[in-house]
């Protein structure tokens, strides 16, 4: 069995080495980086990362962020080239861990389901507290139950019941490649030319969406402006960065930070109250790979 991870990234100078080393100790045995013409670094700590390990850089300079055109093309190559058996399509911020054994253990149980869901745990901090500082330390908190996403008739201005990252968002997929045809946006499905059969899977995804406010900011203005500007989205695929883009141009940064996460106030009253938890169990994992310890 051959797992490949397709990763899409757009300057993740601070994570992306750290996602590629974590996911290649955990069964992954080759990533195709799909990289959105990064400035930042990234592009060199890639061609670095390539000279010992089983990666292969694609480049779409594209800034209408065609996310499903761009990872099934990833994901094609991974299977028809590579011999991928199964795809993991991931995010630069998004890492894997199995609740049981390696990530290809819980593949070996999938019977004849080709497609995995997996649930995120979006790993906050107050709004008012972000740092420019190792992310994984200070991320470590989550909701303990996430709320189900309101019905929004209008994005940019219908208040959310809590924090963004406390809403249950939709899980992402791990794939079979055979019969694979398309990877939606967002990697939150797949389609098959038989149809699909999904499970949901014994695997957490970390997910740090936010380390930074600075980051933050970056990742509202390339993904606003990508959807904003692109016709052929839905209003409601990637609502959120419409949205914040929107806060952010008409009342600053602040305002899309207290739209995505508590303050430092709320949240410490939120684990008071068991409404929010803190859950450490990726740092010990993230200084394994840092320290390059990982076994």
């Amino acid at each position: 069995m051959k797992l490949v991870m397709t990763l899409l990234v757009r300057d993740e100078y601070d994570v992306v080495k750290a996602n590629i080393l974590f996911h290649l100790e955990r069964g992954v045995d080759a990533v195709v980086v799909i990289d959105n013409g990064s400035i930042d670094g990234t592009r060199e700590i890639l061609e670095e990362l390539s000279k010992s390990a089983d990666i292969r850089i694609i480049d779409e300079p594209g800034r209408n962020y065609d996310q499903t055109t761009w990872v099934t093309r990833a994901a094609l190559i991974a299977r028809d080239e590579m011999r991928a058996n199964w795809v993991l399509n991931n995010d630069a911020d998004e890492f894997w861990v199995s609740r049981d054994g390696t990530l290809k253990d819980v593949l070996c149980r999938a019977g004849s389901n080709n497609v995995l869901l997996c649930k995120r745990l979006n790993m906050v901090t107050g709004y008012d507290a972000c740092e420019d500082r190792l992310w994984y330390e200070w991320l470590t908190h989550r909701v303990k139950t996430p709320v189900a996403r309101p019905k929004i008739n209008d994005i940019y201005t219908d208040p959310l019941p809590c924090p963004y990252f406390y809403l249950d968002l939709p899980p992402k997929a791990l794939a079979r490649t055979e019969g694979l045809v398309n990877v939606a946006q967002g990697n939150h499905n797949a389609s098959f030319d038989t149809g699909a059969s999904a499970i949901t899977a014994p695997i957490d995804i970390f997910h740090f969406p936010i380390r930074s406010s600075a980051h933050f900011e970056k990742k509202i203005t390339q993904g606003g402006s990508a959807y904003e500007n692109y016709d052929l989205f839905q209003k409601d695929i990637g609502w959120h960065w419409r949205r914040w883009y929107r806060l952010y141009q008409e009342q600053g940064l602040e305002a899309a930070l207290k739209d995505a996460l508590p303050s430092t106030e709320t949240l410490t009253a939120d684990v008071q109250n068991g409404v929010a938890i803190e859950d450490k169990r990726f740092v010990s994992l993230a200084k394994q790979i840092v320290n390059g310890k990982s076994k």
